[in-house]
C-alpha cells in the first residue's frame, strides 16, 4: 500500500444534509489504488465559533469581498420549521454536534493524519467556508485542490483564492487519481487533464477537459468514510438509515436556475460528448444490495435530478428490479412526467415520498424565464394524481427570479392553493455561476459579476427595485401561511411579512396557529415528523439541504 495520504474536505454548513456521493466515490477510487484516505466533514462542527460569514457583496476573484451579513443557512432546519415549511421535529444533529470550531477540528485532523494532498469538493454556497478552513491550515504548506461546480463554472475566481493551488474543472474521478499517482511517484502533474495549476511564478496552467466518465465503470461508494450519524434522516414520523444511490448523472432538461444545462453545453463544447448519463439497472441493483445487506440501509435516496428521465422500457425495468427490495425510497422529478400508471407501479415497489420542482406559478414567466414550459393544468393534475396514489409529496417553489415582482410571486401562491402537498418549500433564487439566470441577472444590472452567492436559504444577493430583499424575506417566511390559511386571513399575513417588531409578533402567533391547525401533531409526538427532505442535486433546488 502507498504511504501517500489524501485528506478530503467536505465544507458542509448544514448538519441536515445527507452523504454526498462525490466524496464517497473519490474515497473509494483512491483506496482501490492503494492510497490512504481520510475525511474532514464540517457538518457537525460549530460554525458560529469560526465566525463564518457570507461575502454577499462584490466578492472579487481573490475571495476578499465585502462582508455584509451572517450566513442564514446555518440555522436552515430551524428556519424551515419557523416558516411552516416542515413539521416541528427534533433533529438528531444537535446530539452529534462537536463543541469546537470547524477550523480547530480540521487543524487537529491535519496534524494527526499528515496528508500529502488536501482535496476539497465545494459548491458556490460553501466555497467561502472552504477557504476559511484552508486558511486555518495553510501554514502546513500542503498542496490543495478545489473541485465541484464552483470550480467548474467560476474557474478564474476559484484559482484566484490564495489558499488554492489547483482546481478541477469538470468531473474529478480521472483527474484526482492521475494527480495522486503523479505526486506519489514524484513526477510532474502539469499536464493532468481537467486541472488548472497555479505555479509559484503566478502563472496558471489550464489543461484540456477529458471525456465524461463511464458511470457504469465506477466502483461502489465508500460510504463508510462518513460518520455513522450522517446516514440518518427523519421522514414522516420515523428515523431512517438513508443512503444515496446514483441512477442518473446530469439532467436532460434546461431549467434556467440550475447548472445541469450548462454541464451539457460545457461537455459538448469541450469534448463533443453528452454530460447526461444513466447507470445500468445491474449497477443500481448492486449498490442497493450492498447498502442493504452490509450497511443495513432501510431507506433509499435515489440521487438524480429527474428520476423519471427513463424511457418506458427503462422505467418498467427499474420497477421489476426494485420489486426485489421494496424498501421505502425518495426521488425527485417534474410534474409533466407523472401518470397514474407510473405512480401505481412505483408505490407498489416502495415509493414513499416524491419531490417536485414547480418553482413558479405564472405560466408565461415560468416558460420564458424559468424555462419550464408546461401549463399549470398539467402540474395541478399531476399533484392530484400523486395525492390519490397515497404517496407523500413535496413541492419546491422559488421566489426572487430576475425581473420577478411581488405580483408575479402571488401566482406561485395561488397555484399552490390548488393542491395539497404534504410539504412545500419557498427559497430565494441565488444566481449561481453556471446557471443561465446568472448572465440574465448580471446583464440586467441586478448583480455584480464577481459576487459569490450564499445558500438558497439566505437573502438575495441581487438588487432588484421591484422586489426588494426585505420583501423577499417577508414573503419567504409567510409563504406557507398564504397557501394554507383562508384569504380572509391575508391581511394579518401581510402584517407578518413586515420585518418589524409588530410583524415578528404577528408572524409568531400565526406560526403557532399554523402548526396546531395543519400539522395536527400533539406536543408529545413531534419528534422527527416530516423533517427536511433529502438533498436535490441542483444548488438552487429549494430543499432542506444543499
Amino acid at each position: 500500500m502507498s504511504d501517500f495520504r489524501v485528506l478530503l474536505i467536505y465544507p458542509n454548513q448544514r448538519a441536515e444534509s445527507l452523504v454526498p456521493p462525490s466524496i464517497a466515490m473519490f474515497s473509494r477510487l483512491l483506496k482501490d489504488r492503494g492510497f490512504k484516505v481520510d475525511l474532514f466533514d464540517s457538518s457537525f462542527y460549530d460554525l458560529d465559533a469560526d465566525d463564518y460569514i457570507a461575502q454577499t457583496g462584490s466578492a472579487v476573484s481573490s475571495g476578499q469581498g465585502k462582508s455584509l451579513e451572517i450566513v442564514e443557512a446555518k440555522g436552515d432546519a430551524k428556519g424551515l420549521v419557523q416558516n411552516c415549511l416542515v413539521r416541528p421535529y427534533e433533529s438528531q444533529a444537535e446530539s452529534m454536534r462537536k463543541h469546537m470550531s470547524a477550523a480547530e477540528g480540521l487543524t487537529r485532523k491535519v496534524e494527526e493524519f499528515q496528508p500529502h494532498l488536501i482535496a476539497v469538493t465545494s459548491t458556490e454556497s460553501t466555497v467561502l467556508l472552504a477557504m476559511q478552513l484552508l486558511k486555518a491550515i495553510r501554514h502546513h504548506q500542503i498542496p490543495s485542490i478545489l473541485g465541484g461546480v464552483f470550480a467548474t463554472f467560476a474557474p478564474e475566481q476559484a484559482i484566484g483564492f490564495p489558499e488554492v493551488d489547483m482546481i478541477c474543472v469538470g468531473e474529478g474521478e480521472i483527474a484526482l487519481l492521475d494527480l495522486c499517482e503523479r505526486m506519489q511517484a514524484g513526477k510532474s502533474y502539469d499536464d493532468v487533464t481537467n486541472l488548472w495549476i497555479k505555479k509559484k511564478s503566478g502563472d496558471i496552467i489550464r489543461n484540456p477537459i477529458t471525456k465524461p466518465v463511464d458511470v457504469d465503470q465506477l466502483p461502489r461508494l465508500d460510504i463508510e468514510i462518513f460518520e455513522e450519524g450522517r446516514y440518518y434522516s427523519p421522514m414522516y414520523g420515523k428515523l431512517y438509515r438513508m443512503l444515496p444511490v446514483e441512477t442518473h448523472r446530469g439532467c436532460p432538461y434546461t431549467c434556467s436556475y440550475c447548472n445541469s444545462p450548462s454541464q451539457d453545453v460545457f461537455y459538448r463544447e469541450q469534448t463533443g460528448d453528452k454530460f447526461f448519463r444513466k447507470r445500468s439497472m445491474e449497477k443500481v441493483r448492486g449498490d442497493i444490495l450492498h447498502f442493504r445487506d452490509v450497511l443495513k440501509m432501510n431507506y433509499v435516496n435515489f440521487w438524480a435530478d429527474t428520476f423519471f428521465a427513463y424511457s418506458a422500457r427503462e422505467f418498467d425495468a427499474f420497477c421489476e428490479m426494485y420489486s426485489e427490495f421494496k424498501l421505502p425510497f425518495w426521488c425527485c422529478t417534474r410534474p409533466e412526467t407523472i401518470t397514474a400508471e407510473r405512480m401505481k407501479k412505483l408505490r407498489d415497489v416502495g415509493l414513499h415520498m416524491i419531490s417536485f420542482g414547480l418553482e413558479h406559478g405564472n405560466e408565461q414567466f415560468r416558460r420564458d424565464v424559468v424555462k419550464r414550459p408546461y401549463p399549470n393544468s398539467v402540474a395541478i393534475e399531476a399533484f392530484k394524481t400523486v395525492k390519490k396514489s397515497g404517496v407523500h409529496f413535496s413541492v419546491n417553489n422559488i421566489i426572487g427570479f430576475p425581473g420577478e415582482t411581488r405580483e408575479l410571486a402571488n401566482d406561485t401562491i395561488e397555484i399552490n392553493r390548488q393542491f395539497e402537498a404534504d410539504q412545500m418549500s419557498c427559497s430565494i433564487l441565488q444566481p449561481y455561476h453556471g446557471t443561465p439566470l446568472r448572465k440574465v441577472a448580471v446583464d440586467q444590472g441586478y448583480l455584480d459579476p464577481d459576487t459569490i452567492c450564499p445558500a438558497n436559504s439566505g437573502a438575495t444577493v441581487m438588487d432588484m427595485p421591484d422586489f426588494t430583499s426585505d420583501q423577499l424575506k417577508g414573503l419567504r417566511r409567510t409563504f406557507a401561511m398564504y397557501v394554507k390559511f383562508p384569504k380572509s386571513r391575508w391581511k394579518e399575513i401581510q402584517i407578518a411579512e413586515q420585518l418589524t417588531p409588530e410583524g415578528d409578533r404577528v408572524r409568531e402567533n400565526l406560526q403557532k396557529e399554523f402548526v396546531a391547525t395543519f400539522f395536527d401533531t400533539p406536543e408529545t409526538d413531534i419528534r422527527d415528523k416530516g423533517g427536511p427532505i433529502p438533498a436535490a442535486i441542483s444548488e438552487n433546488a429549494p430543499t432542506a439541504t444543499v
